[in-house]
């Protein structure tokens, strides 16, 4: 069978092979790299991450050793919950500069992320080798060894993360809630405060703050703290709990001290916040009669 050839296709072909032979390699600035990125990092500040992401595979395209780039394709699919994708990058950022905390920091959070508690451990180690004075390091060693149930070290390590960056409401809290497990109830109340003080709408500290009142029998200034965290969010459930509890309580021993009517106003509190309690309801119906 012959192979039939148009000549004029061919011609052309030609052409455009010696065009591309014979002209120079067309050289991408850095203009051209940092324009890539501006406009990838005003796509992400815009929340538009599908079309920062293509930016940013773009920039890394035209310079792959790009580490600010490859980090931010990396927070970016991890944004986008594509975590395989995302660890890849940080990685690569790694290997280019092994000094890299941000991409080393991300490998760390994404292990715990899987559970792999133990080498996140250790990137988190590696990054204080790096940087002595990295809070995130020292928070996340922190967290770890709280998970672990070693409070002794969660609290050395918190205390350096609160150190290391004193305005990070989250460090006071998990500094906060180490104290709190250690039964240093005053240290704990402390750190819930300086806490508040950097967020005051910090509905968990404020929480802790009224099972430290509570577990102290300071009834009264508990009830306080969770009816705030109720004003912030109507529907913040360790609230509607940690108040349904107490209402119950109270109630019970009114109903034992023989004050019903105080009893069954507490049941009815109870309910109020939280319609579908069954100790409440249950008594309330009992009790229907009163």
């Amino acid at each position: 069978m012959r192979i039939k050839i148009d000549f004029t296709l061919f011609a052309a072909g030609l052409f455009i092979f010696s065009f591309l032979l014979l002209t120079p390699k067309i050289s991408f600035s850095d203009a051209d790299v940092s324009g890539l990125i501006f406009q990838g990092a005003d796509l992400h500040h815009r929340g538009k991450l599908d079309k920062a992401i293509l930016k940013f595979e773009s920039a890394v395209g035209l310079d792959p050793k790009n580490e600010y780039a490859h980090n931010q394709l990396g927070l970016l699919y991890a944004k986008k919950n594509k975590f395989d994708r995302a660890f890849r990058e940080f990685v690569i950022v790694e290997k280019i500069d092994k000094r890299n905390t941000f991409a080393v920091l991300w490998q760390g959070i994404i292990y715990l992320r899987q559970e792999k508690v133990d080498k996140a451990f250790e990137k988190f180690n590696e990054i204080i080798k790096i940087d002595p004075d990295n809070a995130d390091a020292y928070y996340f060693t922190g967290a770890i060894y709280n998970f672990r149930h070693n409070p002794s070290m969660a609290v050395k390590y918190l205390k350096k993360a609160r150190d290391a960056d004193s305005m990070e409401a989250e460090t006071h809290f998990r500094l906060a809630k180490a104290f709190h497990n250690m039964d240093m109830t005053a240290n704990a109340m402390l750190e819930y405060e300086r806490a508040l003080e950097i967020k005051p709408e910090y509905t968990q500290a404020i929480n802790e703050k009224g099972w430290l009142c509570y577990n102290q029998g300071n009834i009264k200034p508990a009830i306080g703290y969770w009816k705030k965290v109720l004003k912030i969010n109507s529907r913040n459930r360790d609230a509607v709990f940690n108040l349904a509890k107490v209402y119950n309580e109270l109630a019970w021993k009114y109903l034992i001290s023989n004050r019903l009517k105080e009893a069954i106003d507490y049941w009815k509190k109870t309910v109020s916040i939280n319609p579908g309690n069954k100790a409440a309801k249950y008594y309330l119906n009992k009790y229907k009669q009163h």
